[in-house]
């Protein structure tokens, strides 16, 4: 409890210092502090440069310093035909080692985590407190994962990761991660830019150069003539073609496939145009494989459905002290071979 709570001071902070950036040179940057973290009195590593050395050194033992424990979830290595990110900066570095050494391996595989872990994580949060709150959603993602599993739209029966290419065939899956998205936007200030030289119009409204102007995507994302007068429920629904109004004739089906397409286009969380997040698509990769990948290894249950907590950093509910229930047990009823549809194993554990 006392960890989260720091961790949730920590983003506060971070906020903060995105908004007074010469903060940063009074807290992280402090020369102090690094010089203290450089003779070894304090550790200043990043979390998620931890994380990338622990998995460097799953790769290159000769660099471990760990406790020498294995990968994080069961892997297939037999059956790995292409390679990873990770694995692309090793083969650089031995191919080219007079340009690449361990240290830019590490520094890569640490911009590759690092690139929007932060909000990849609240958007991951957003997604399971959703469908958590939302029975009927998660049990017809359930059956959509199911369904896809009996016919043999996956290809890991034992592990049950989900490949990028498997998750896209997933329609409701996309519905449900589009509408988390919609709902609970990870950032929560205002996307900043600065009115160019000559001024410019906005919204009839002219506003001169040099003018710090911004959009909060928690306010666009509740557009009512875009997203529908039910903007502040999550329906994944509203992302799919309503199949009783486009039978009405071709017309009725373009219709309801354009009102997609323009809430996708409005769609602000990782911000728009030239400067949309350069981590959008590992993000993007991140969320499609994790969502499938555990709710086909494991049943979720949450006991708490109301609880509450701040919409800032987390997902009201996503606080210290709620529980979220994984019980084993759902790949063993969908098996390559049987395909059965019995004996789910009832170990559980309680968060």
């Amino acid at each position: 409890m006392a960890e989260e709570e720091g961790r949730r001071r920590q983003g506060l902070t971070w906020a903060q210092i995105g908004q007074i950036p010469i903060l940063d040179r009074l807290f992280l940057k402090n020369p102090i502090y690094l010089k203290l973290s450089q003779w070894g009195f304090i550790d200043s590593t990043f979390p998620v440069a931890r994380f990338a050395r622990a998995r460097m050194a799953e790769r290159m033992p000769e660099i471990a310093e760990g406790d020498g424990k294995g990968p994080i979830l069961p892997t297939k290595a037999e059956k790995k035909t292409s390679p990873d990110l990770l694995s692309k900066f090793i083969a650089a570095k031995e191919a080219r080692p007079e340009i690449m050494n361990d240290t830019l391996v590490q520094t890569m595989a640490v911009s590759m985590a690092f690139a929007g872990s932060e909000t990849t994580a609240i958007s991951l949060a957003s997604v399971f407190y959703y469908l958590l709150r939302s029975p009927k959603a998660l049990a017809r993602l359930q059956e959509e994962l199911d369904d896809a599993a009996r016919a043999g739209v996956f290809s890991d029966y034992e592990t049950g990761l989900v490949t990028w290419h498997e998750s896209q065939k997933l329609e409701y899956l996309d519905a449900c991660i589009k509408e988390a998205f919609r709902v609970h936007p990870a950032p929560g200030l205002p996307l900043e830019r600065i009115v160019p030289k000559g001024g410019v119009e906005i919204a009839g409204h002219y506003v001169a150069e040099g003018t710090i102007v911004g959009c909060s995507a928690w306010v666009i994302h509740e557009n009512k003539a875009i997203f529908g007068d039910d903007v502040g429920v999550f329906r994944p629904e509203r992302w799919l073609v309503d199949e009783d109004k486009a039978k009405q004739g071709p017309a009725a089906r373009e219709k309801e496939e354009h009102r997609i397409k323009e809430m996708a286009g409005t769609m602000l969380q990782f911000g728009m145009g030239s400067r949309t997040c350069i981590g959008k698509n590992i993000s993007l990769l991140e969320i499609y494989k994790v969502v499938p990948s555990l709710l086909r290894r494991f049943d979720v249950s949450s006991p708490e459905p109301q609880v509450r907590s701040s919409r800032l950093l987390n997902p009201p509910g996503c606080r210290s002290g709620s529980k979220t229930q994984i019980r084993s047990g759902r790949l063993s009823t969908l098996g390559s071979s049987s395909r059965r549809t019995s004996g789910r194993r009832s170990r559980s554990r309680t968060w």
